[in-house]
Order: C-alpha cells, then structure tokens, then sequence
C-alpha cells in the first residue's frame, strides 16, 4: 500500500522537470480504488519548484499536525516538507493515532513527539496498532519504524528522498547510515540515537516482504 503511494510521491519529486511538491500529504487525500489501490489527490496546494532552485518560499499552508517544521517557521518549502508530511502519515497508518489528538494525556497528544519518545525508550513493539492484523513481523516493524525517524528528522537536510524510502520499504536495500552517540549524549535519545536502536534490529536483516505491504 504505502510503497505504491511512495512511488507516486517520488515521481512528482524525481521523474518530473520542474519537480513537484505536493504540500498537503495526508491520509484523507490518499484514495483507493475498487482494487485498493492508493491514488494521490488534491493537488490544491501543490507547488513547482523550478530547476536548480533547492526551495521555494510561500505562505504555510497544509494541515495541522502534518507540516514540517522549518516550512512552518520559514515559509521555505521543498521535498523535504513532504517527506517530513509522509513520515507522519507512516506513523498514523502504524499506530492507529491521530498526528494531534487532544483527547489523549499529556506527552501523547502529538504523534511525532510520542513516537519519539516511545521508541528513545525502546518501547517499539508498543508503537503498532493492535487493532492490525495480522500484526507484522517485528524485523518488518523495525524497518517501517527506521524510515518514520528518518522522515521526521529535525534536520531536514538529512531526510530520505522519496526515491530512497521506496527501496527502504521494499526491503532492497538499507540506504541510511547510522551514527553513534558519543558518550556526553548518551543520556540524549536524538534521532540519530533512536535510528541507531532500530538499525540494529532492521538493518543487517532482510525484511519479511511477505508482510505489510
């Protein structure tokens, strides 16, 4: 499901000239068709971003809950916004949750802030709806996990392209390096670290394409 929504993605960002970024990923404007079959839809806010051009500045627009945040605060866009958008879709499809839910407790009502938390925690098998079944394979898990960190990046420049995310899911290849902590930080779950704990569960592995896909 999510890998041919990828693909379409990536082709608006990469098989396109001028490149297309579509600035309001989420999953109600995800369709499926009588086969199920993802469709993207509502390109009301979609954006080209002309060659040789690395952002675009405009005023933020997109939904609550889903818009990165140096596009919030900057008005710069790029690929780099969706790619932060589709992380937290992966994560809402994963967990069954809302981006922001106002109902849960405190520390819970932003999905990205939670997710972070749960997995600094080492709190993984946790994330997954319980709801999904069959329940997938933990290795499968881990590598779905892995690619959530690395979308939602702080550091937008170190975010996945959309390219990349479809091998990562398809289990090809595994195109992330990971960094270590050095011992000052080690008290610090930063992205870099949380990737780290899912890495070494997904990374040497192969994944189960049998599930969840």
């Amino acid at each position: 499901f999510y890998c041919e929504f990828c693909c379409s993605i990536a082709y608006l960002h990469e098989g396109l000239e001028p490149k297309v970024v579509h600035r309001d990923i989420k999953s109600s404007n995800i369709l499926l068709d009588k086969k199920w079959n993802p469709k993207v839809s509502d390109f009301g806010m979609a954006k080209v971003l002309g060659s040789g051009s690395s952002y675009v500045t405009t005023r933020v627009m997109g939904t609550f809950g889903y818009v990165a945040p140096e596009y919030a605060s900057t008005g710069m866009l790029n690929e780099s916004s969706d790619i932060y958008s589709f992380g937290v879709l992966l994560m809402e499809l994963i967990s069954g949750r809302s981006p922001v839910d106002y109902n849960r407790p405190a520390g819970e009502v932003n999905l990205v802030e939670w997710f972070r938390g749960m997995v600094g925690s080492r709190r993984v098998e946790d994330l997954a709806d319980p709801r999904i079944v069959p329940a997938p394979a933990p290795r499968v898990l881990n590598r779905v996990l892995l690619v959530c960190l690395r979308c939602i990046d702080s550091d937008a420049h170190k975010r996945p392209k959309m390219g990349q995310i479809v091998h990562m899911l398809e289990g090809d290849e595994f195109p992330f390096r990971t960094e270590h902590r050095s011992p000052r930080a080690a008290h610090r779950p930063s992205t870099n670290a949380r990737t780290s704990l899912l890495a070494e569960k997904a990374g040497a592995d192969d994944a189960d394409k049998s599930t969840w896909r």
